[in-house]
C-alpha cells in the first residue's frame, strides 16, 4: 500500500476536515485508493498523526523579566 501521508503537505492536512468531502484533494485521493469506508478510516489515522507533529522551527526572541539593574 502506498504512504499517502508523506504525499501532502502539513498545510494541506491542516485544511482537511477526514468527512471525506468533495473538495478535499487528501479524502478523494484515500478514497479512490482504499475504497469509502476503510479510505475514511485511514484517513482519519493519518490526519491525527499529522496533527500530532509539532512544527521543525524554534521559537526565539527577546528574554522577558531581566528587571533593573543596580
Amino acid at each position: 500500500m502506498p504512504d499517502l501521508k508523506k504525499k501532502f503537505s502539513r498545510s494541506n492536512w491542516k485544511d482537511c476536515c477526514g468527512k471525506g468531502c468533495k473538495k478535499c484533494e487528501i479524502a478523494q485521493t484515500y478514497i479512490g485508493v482504499y475504497g469509502k469506508s476503510k479510505g475514511l478510516e485511514k484517513l482519519n489515522e493519518d490526519r491525527a498523526a499529522m496533527h500530532a507533529k509539532k512544527g521543525g522551527k524554534l521559537k526565539g526572541g527577546k528574554k522577558k523579566g531581566g528587571g533593573k539593574k543596580s
